[in-house]
């Protein structure tokens, strides 16, 4: 690792609560070692595929939602802003019940 963390690094830093996110001088970063990155950077991969696994089938089914509404000779328009508040309130739903556990 450099001597200054990459962005990156940093950002992963801050996951693991190494760092401060408040600007301040070089004495107030702590040392991350290259396992607290790889672990950091193992569980947020880990929870961005759980989380596009969650979030797939939702946006599936809002495309599904919004073919059904044009094949049924609803304007695409209103086919779109339909499926889309349906997607908007499955999402805050989804991630409400994600965020819980």
């Amino acid at each position: 690792m450099t001597e200054r963390p990459n962005g990156f690094d940093r950002f992963l830093g801050l996951m693991a609560g190494h760092q401060s996110d408040e600007p301040a001088g070089e004495d107030k970063l702590k040392e991350i070692t290259r396992e607290e990155i790889d672990r950091t950077r193992n569980q947020l991969t880990s929870s961005l595929m759980a989380f596009s696994e969650l979030m797939g089938p939702i946006f599936d089914h809002a495309d599904g939602i919004r073919a059904d509404l044009v094949r049924r000779e609803w304007s695409p328009q209103a086919a779109e802003q339909v499926a889309l508040v349906w997607l908007i309130n499955s999402v805050q739903n989804a991630v409400g019940g994600w965020a819980r556990q």
